[in-house]
Parts: C-alpha cells; structure tokens; sequence
C-alpha cells in the first residue's frame, strides 16, 4: 500500500504540473489590469485635500505600486519566469536610487528628503514606489502586444484629459478643474509634460497598428493631445513636442532610406548639427545676457534665472550629494535674493523647486546623483541604438520614437519640473526600454515548481502581513492626515480645532514641516481674528499648544526657515499677551536672520520685537538693513516709518519718507498719509 500510495502522489504531482498554470494566469491578468487602474493617476482629483491635485493622485499611484509590488513579489518567488533580469537600465536605477538614498542620508534632513511633502511628493518614498513599479511591469509583460494594450490605454486616458482641458479652456463650468489650467492636473505644466508622453505614444501606436481603425484612433489621440498642448499654452511641452519631431524627422533621414545612401550622409550630418547646436543652446541658456538666456526671461519671468543663480551657489556650497532631495528650499533661504520681492525679479518669494532639472539635481543630489540621473536615459538609449543599429531587433518607429521622446522629455524638464504623473510616464518608458533590452533573447526553459503547497502559503502571508503593515502606514495615515487638514479649517471651536489638529500631528510624518507651518500660520490667524470672542487664557491655550508643536518640528529640523519666522510671528503675537515671552520672540527673530541673511523677513519680525522691547534704536536699525537689502522695495519703507510713528519720531519718518520718495516718488504721499493716520 505504500509504494502504490506514493505512486499515486507521483502521478497526481505530475497531473498537477501538466495542467495550465490558472494561478499564475489570474496573478498575472491582475497585475495587468492593475497597471491599467494605475494609469488613471491623471484622473484622480480631491477637493477635500490640502492639495487636491496632487495628494490624492500620488497616494493612488503609490496604493497601486504596492499592491502591484506585493502580488507580483509572490508571483515572482511562485515563478521564476517572472523574475526580474537584469539589465543596464535596471542596473541604472538601482545606482540612481542608491546615491538618491545617500544623498538624503548625507543630506540637511533625511526626513523631509525621504517623506517630502504633500504638494510635491517626490521624495525618496515616492522612488521606492516608482521602482517597485519599474519592478513589476519591466518583469511582468513580456510581449510587444501587452506593451501595446498598456499604451493603448494610456493615450485613450489622455484623450480624456485632453476634452476635459479644452472643456476647460473653452469656459464650460461644469469642467473648470483649476484657476491655474490644466483639468484635473491643476497646472498647465503637468498638463503639458503628461501629454508630451502620450502624443508620442500614440504615434508610436500609429506605426505599430496595421489596423485602420486603431490608426485612426491613433491619429484622433496625437491631434488631440497636440492642440491641447498648444491651447492650453503649455509651452515647453509643445516646444519640446515639435522638437521631437524635428529629431525624429532626422533619425529617418539618417538611418531609414534603404537604397540612399546620400541622403543617410546628409542625415547623419544633419544628426551631428543639431546635437551640437542643442548642446550649445542648453549652455547658453545658464549664461548671463545670453541671447538664449533673454528668450527664455521674455517667455517667463526673471525670477526662474535669480533662483538659477540661488541654486548654482547651494550647488557649490554642496557639490558631491547636494543637500538632500526635497530640501532645495534651506538651500533656497539660506541664498535667498532680496530683489524677489518686487515685481522686477518676479514678485516670487518661495522656491521650493529650481524648475530646471539640471540645476534641480546639482543643488539637491549633487555631481554623482545628477550623473546617476543621466545614466537613466543613456542606459535606455544604449539600448535603443544597440538593439536597432546593431542586432536589428527593433523597427525604425521603435527606435526613432523612443528616442525622441526621453530627450524631448529632458528638453522640456529644463524649464518646469516633475510631478506623479510625468515620473509614472517615465517609469513606464523605462520599463519598456528594460523589456526591449530582453527582445530576443532565448527565454529560460520553463522550470516545473511546486505551486501552493504549505510554504509558498506561508510565505504569502507573511507578503500579506507586511503589505499591510506598509499600506497602512505609507498610504492610509498620509491620505487621512491630507484630508484631516482640511476639515481642521471649516471646524470654528476652539477646542475641536487643537483636538483634530492632535491628530493631524500625531498620524503621519508625510509632509510634516509644511503641514506644521501651515496650521500654525492658520490657527494664529483664527486666534488673532477672535481675540473679542475668546478670553485671554483660552488664546494662551490655543497658542501654548501650536508653539509646542512647531517647536517639535523645529528641534527636527533646525535649518526649517519657514517654521522659524512662523514661530517669531506667533512669539510676537504672544507678547501681546504675556510680556515674558519677549526672549522667545528675539530668539527665533534671531534665528530667522541666521538662516537667511538676505531676507528682508527676518528683519521686520525682529524689528517688532525691537518695539515691543521699546528699543528704538534696534528696531529702527533692523527696518534699515531690510532697505538696504533692498531700496525698491516698498514694504521695508513703510515698515520703518510705522517704527518712526510708534515712537513720536516724526523728524525721522519725515526723512524716512524723503528717502523713499527719493526710490520712487509715488511712495511720498502713501507714507504721509500713514504718518497722519491716528
């Protein structure tokens, strides 16, 4: 009985083994229509968010990658077809990913680099998940047909977006999405760069169908997406877009005409000079008084080249690692320009971006994290060229196409800078270069598994276990403490108010130095505006508790300026109150000039210090520094004239207000009537 038992096992083993493999099946067929519901990122929209267009969409992309991640990680260790190869692209990655990790290790403030916060998140959490998700769709489709159906339903994603913005832009109310543009991407930039990715897309899909309905569903999505571009006034995407297909126009010259081989030489000519005049055209464009440099003023404003030059001497203060990604604003404060201020230099005063993706990387991630960085689209066009020039796998359209389209991408990055949508789109280009790196090449002979017997169970819970340990506390907690901001500013009591925003402290650390800023900058607000309403210690109270947290956060991060001012400003309101908290308001006033120098703020929240201290001279000589940081700047004037009046120095406002008159004569009879006001 027990050889034929063991017989009888044998053969049902092998039974089991011969039968189509229905678990790997459905795996594999959820994580293809998973990547699909991903790729509704773009559509994602919560107005009850502290940032609606950009919260609700990153926490759902990242709720797909680790769905995506788990299930596929299962399916991996089930079977060994799925594993991940490696290939220079992924070999890429993981070094950009590495030196992204030390950077912010090295970095200013490792949590702000790896949490970032809700109106970017890009930190290194948002990479992790963008690998995980390189991870799953570079392993798991593996033919040019799935390929197909992901673009396919990418560009069908982007037409939608596109009637969404031309309903937009057409004044249609029911689709008015955003003061800014953009539909449901909120900002015509990331409207821009998304669609960018898709047009190509879709011409790619052009070249590849040999159905007419599928080209002329094709040819619908690229015009589509090209008069949206142009209509929403998107244009370094549009710029970018036709530069593309002026590139691609001469791959075609240069490598495709089969029997001329002058017109292959002119191409290849034609390749060499627009390579060299791009590369000139980008140097230029950092040059001061360049002629590209004042083209590129005219289209923006002066601010985007005053924060160029910020970036250039963060980089040089920092140069291997940089500062940390997310952490451009210390740097940022810590160079600030006083002419930011006026409307000259662009009237901007907060920069927490370079918008350009060269200087970008050099200030927050340094030399070796900005060349990581470039070996994510070196590796991916060494492929290209490889498999095209070389092994002949690829066709022309493939490889002209998906050439154009990084570089465009790069091209258009030097003048904005990304967001959710636009890293998922290059994430997936790059899994589709890693899947073109594979073309060809003799797959494994197909290894016979035990499939869900007790161990592979196990090690499916212990997936699951972790999966929800991570979802919970990277994707449950930060979306609830996104919308708990919110419903903090309607909440009226008091009490309701420090009770919700316990919690909102207390949840998650996503985006907690902005968050912090913010709330103590709204709440002082409310309590100076019911200051009738509440009594004395009830404002004490309310104040007590947001000081305490916002000096949690400073303790965190020492070099946080906003947080800095925010608490020289509540400190100063406090005095109002209790005089004994003079030495806390001068100290973060003192901080705040610390950390930026240059920064007329720092000045005017000392400066009221100073006369709540009755120090005149102090005060009056704070209100100075700030002018002479800046004399165009109307603010530093009439702040000193308010010092003047407070303490019965009427000689001195009038010679203030000479001075200023002397800057722009309109200030005189503005400055006069406030001398005069009782």
């Amino acid at each position: 009985m027990g050889k034929k038992s063991k017989e009888k096992k044998e053969r049902r083993k092998e039974e089991l083994l011969s039968k189509p493999e229905a678990p790997t099946n459905f795996l594999v067929e959820f994580l293809r229509y998973g990547f699909y519901l991903v790729l509704f990122t773009p559509l994602v929209l919560g107005r009850r968010f502290y940032f609606p267009f950009v919260g609700p969409k990153s926490l759902y992309l990242m709720a797909g990658a680790e769905i995506l991640f788990f299930v596929w990680l299962f399916l991996a260790i089930y079977h060994k077809k799925y594993r991940p190869k490696l290939t220079t692209i992924s070999l890429a990655f993981i070094l950009f990913l590495s030196l992204l990790t030390l950077s912010s290790i090295w970095g200013v403030d490792f949590s702000n680099s790896f949490w970032s916060k809700f109106e970017r998140m890009t930190g290194v959490l948002m990479w992790l998940h963008l690998f995980c998700l390189f991870l799953v769709i570079s392993s798991t489709f593996q033919k040019v047909s799935d390929w197909s159906k992901i673009f396919s339903v990418s560009v069908f994603i982007a037409a939608l977006v596109s009637v969404a913005a031309l309903f937009e832009r057409a004044g249609i109310q029911n689709f008015k999405f955003s003061d800014r543009g953009g539909a449901t991407l909120g900002n015509t930039s990331f409207l821009g760069i998304y669609l960018l990715f898709n047009a190509f897309l879709a011409l790619w899909m052009f070249f590849q169908k040999r159905n007419l309905a599928w080209r002329v569903y094709s040819s619908i999505v690229l015009v589509l997406s090209i008069i949206t571009m142009y209509a929403v006034d998107a244009r370094a995407a549009t710029f970018s877009f036709l530069g593309g297909l002026f590139l691609l126009f001469i791959l075609w010259l240069a490598f495709y005409p089969k029997n001329s081989r002058n017109i292959k030489i002119l191409g290849k000519v034609l390749l060499v000079i627009s390579t060299v005049a791009f590369l000139v055209s980008v140097v230029l464009l950092f040059v001061p008084e360049s002629f590209v440099q004042k083209k590129f003023i005219a289209l923006t404003t002066w601010a985007r080249v005053v924060n160029w030059r910020i970036a250039w001497k963060g980089f040089l203060e920092k140069p291997i690692l940089g500062w940390g990604p997310e952490n451009y604003l210390i740097a940022f404060t810590k160079f600030f320009n006083p002419c930011l201020f006026i409307p000259e230099c662009g009237g901007e005063i907060w920069f927490d971006r370079t918008h350009n993706i060269v200087l970008d990387s050099l200030v927050t991630i340094g030399v070796a994290g900005f060349l990581s960085y470039l070996g994510l689209f070196i590796t991916f066009l060494a492929v290209l060229w490889k498999r095209y020039l070389r092994e002949k796998v690829i066709d022309f359209w493939t490889f002209g196409i998906f050439t154009v389209l990084p570089i465009a991408y790069f091209v258009q990055n030097l003048t904005v800078f990304d967001m959710a949508t636009s890293l998922m789109m290059f994430i997936l280009i790059l899994a589709f270069g890693a899947f073109l790196a594979k073309i060809g090449e003799e797959m494994e002979e197909k290894e016979k598994e035990k499939r869900f017997i007790k161990k592979s169970w196990w090690m499916g819970l212990i997936l699951f276990f972790v999966f929800c340990l991570t979802f919970l506390n990277l994707v449950v907690k930060p979306f609830i403490k996104d919308n708990l901001v919110i419903e903090a500013l309607m909440i009226q009591g008091m009490q309701e108010k420090i009770d919700i925003y316990q919690r909102i402290f207390k949840i998650s650390p996503l985006g907690k130095y902005q968050i912090n800023e913010f709330i103590g900058q709204n709440f002082g607000e409310y309590l100076k505006e019911n200051t009738k309403t509440l009594s004395s210690e009830q404002v004490k109270k309310g104040l007590d508790f947001v000081l305490e947290e916002l000096e949690k956060t400073k303790r965190s991060s020492p070099l946080e300026y906003r947080v800095t001012l925010r608490l020289a400003h509540l400190y100063n309101f406090y005095v109002t109150l209790d005089s004994q908290k003079l030495p806390l308001a001068e100290k973060y006033g003192e901080e705040s000039i610390s950390l930026s120098p240059t920064n007329q703020q720092g000045y005017w929240v000392l400066a009221q210090t100073r006369v709540y201290q009755s120090d005149f001279d102090n005060a009056m000589n704070l209100a100075q520094r700030a002018i002479d940081l800046e004399p165009r700047l109307f603010q530093s004037h009439q702040i000193a004239v308010q010092i003047a009046k407070i303490f019965d120095k009427t000689e001195k406002a009038k010679e203030l207000i000479e001075k200023a008159a002397r800057v722009n004569p309109d200030w005189q009879k503005q400055l006069e009537d406030l001398l005069q006001q009782q």
